[in-house]
C-alpha cells in the first residue's frame, strides 16, 4: 500500500522524512553520558553476559545513531570510499557495496529511519512510525510503501531493534564467542571520528544478511561469520565488524545513546 498524505498529500521519492521539513535530530547535540557501571556483576571477562546487557541497553535507549558499511571482496567502491576517507581500501569491481545510517530518537516522528546508499546508486529510506513499517527508493519504488504486512525482513530493517540484531544473533547463534582484552577502538566515520577504551570480543556466528531487491526488502542466513565487537566500559557497544566465508563484511560504529 502506497502512503500518498500525511500532513498534506505528496508523492514520489520527495516522500524521503515522511513529507515534514522537519530532520531527525543530530544525535552529536545529545548529551554525554556521565556515570560509568560495571557491564555485568562478573566483569567483562564474561562475554556472554556483557552482550547480553549491551543488548539490553541499545534496547533500552531513548535515542542513538549508527553508521555502516558494507562491502563484497575486502574492498571498498570509490563513491563509499570518498564518503569513508582515504583510510578505507578503494576498488573499481567490488560490487554490491554500500553505506547507511541507523537513527532512532523515542520524541520524532518519524522514531526510527533505516538509509542504505548502494554502489549501483539505489537510495532507500526505510522508517518505522506509529507502530507502521514504511520503505522508499529513488528508482525501484513509486513513492512510500507502507508494508503491511510486514515480513520478516521488513521488521528488521524497518524497526529499531535493527540497532541490537547483531548482538543478539551473536548471543543466539555464537558456539566460540570469547574475551580478548582491552584495547583502544577507534572509529573512522567522516566527522565521527573517535577513539574509545572498549573491551572486545571475538567469534563466529551466524549472519543474517539483509538486502533489497526489486524493491523488496530481503533476509538470509550467512553461518560461519566471523566477528570482532567492541564495548565500552559502560556497557555500550562502540563497534561491531563481521566477514562472512564468501567475502561478504560489514562495520557498524556506534556513536551516541541516550539513556532512559
Amino acid at each position: 500500500m502506497l502512503l500518498a498524505c500525511f500532513a498534506a498529500t505528496a508523492s514520489g521519492w520527495g516522500l524521503t522524512r515522511l513529507a515534514t521539513d522537519e530532520p531527525l535530530p543530530n544525535p552529536a547535540g545529545f548529551s554525554a553520558l556521565t556515570n560509568p557501571f560495571a557491564t555485568t556483576d562478573e566483569g567483562p571477562e564474561n562475554a556472554r553476559g556483557t552482550i547480553r546487557a549491551a543488548a539490553d541497553l541499545v534496547d533500552a535507549a531513548t535515542h542513538f545513531h549508527i553508521t555502516f558499511t558494507l562491502s563484497d571482496g575486502g574492498a571498498v567502491p570509490v563513491g563509499a570510499a570518498a564518503v569513508m576517507g582515504s583510510t578505507i581500501p578503494v576498488s573499481l569491481m567490488a560490487p554490491a557495496v554500500g553505506h547507511g545510517h541507523a537513527v532512532y530518537d523515542d520524541g520524532a516522528e518519524p522514531a526510527f529511519e533505516h538509509y542504505v546508499d548502494a554502489a549501483g546508486g539505489e537510495e532507500v529510506y526505510r522508517y518505522e512510525m506509529d507502530g507502521q513499517y514504511m520503505m522508499t527508493s529513488e528508482t525501484a519504488l513509486p513513492g512510500l510503501l507502507v508494508l503491511e504486512p510486514p515480513s520478516a525482513a521488513d521488521r528488521y530493517l524497518c524497526s529499531r531493534a535493527f540497532a541490537s540484531a547483531r548482538l543478539r544473533e551473536v548471543l543466539n547463534t555464537s558456539t566460540d564467542l570469547e574475551f580478548a582484552g582491552w584495547e583502544q577502538e577507534r572509529t573512522a566515520w567522516p566527522g565521527r571520528k573517535a577513539g574509545h577504551a572498549a573491551y572486545r570480543y571475538t567469534g563466529t556466528f551466524t549472519a543474517m544478511r539483509a538486502d533489497f531487491d526489486d524493491g523488496t526488502n530481503t533476509l538470509r542466513a550467512v553461518e560461519d561469520a566471523e566477528f570482532e565487537l567492541w564495548i565500552d566500559p559502560r556497557g555500550y557497544p562502540r563497534r561491531f565488524d563481521y566477514s562472512s566465508p564468501d567475502g561478504h563484511s560489514e562495520r557498524y560504529e556506534y556513536h551516541g545513546f541516550g539513556m532512559p
